[in-house]
């Protein structure tokens, strides 16, 4: 599994914080290094830089998701109207799909082939 160590300082950058703030986002950190070390070619690149970028960003996903409350994006009410520019989830996604795409040779390739009968 990643070294989770290598994962919170990642995820310190991603999330702008100090590392006081990760304690409360352990059990994110953890199910992440363990879920994509499932998924390695090989377990020799389990803290490659580019899977421990990849476990921060599922972690940070997972943290979005969990936190945000509102997923508001327009709204209107008479003269007024409400339009958040760009969503936490959104950028959260968008770093995950990143990170995929940047250590896509050492993931395994698990979708579904039907080839013959």
């Amino acid at each position: 599994m990643t070294d989770c160590r290598l994962v919170e300082n990642e995820l310190v950058l991603i999330l702008h914080c100090d590392a006081e703030k990760l304690g409360e986002y352990e059990p994110y950190i953890n199910n992440a290094a363990a879920c994509i070390s499932t998924h390695l070619k090989d377990i020799k690149t389990e803290n490659d830089s580019r899977i421990v970028r990849l476990c921060a960003a599922k972690a940070y996903y997972q943290i979005v998701l969990s936190e945000n409350e509102d997923d508001i994006t327009s709204f209107k009410a008479g003269d007024v109207s409400y339009t958040r520019a760009s969503s936490s989830v959104t950028r959260a996604r968008a770093i995950l799909d990143a990170a995929k795409s940047d250590c896509s040779d050492l993931i395994k390739n698990s979708s579904f082939s039907f080839v013959t009968v």
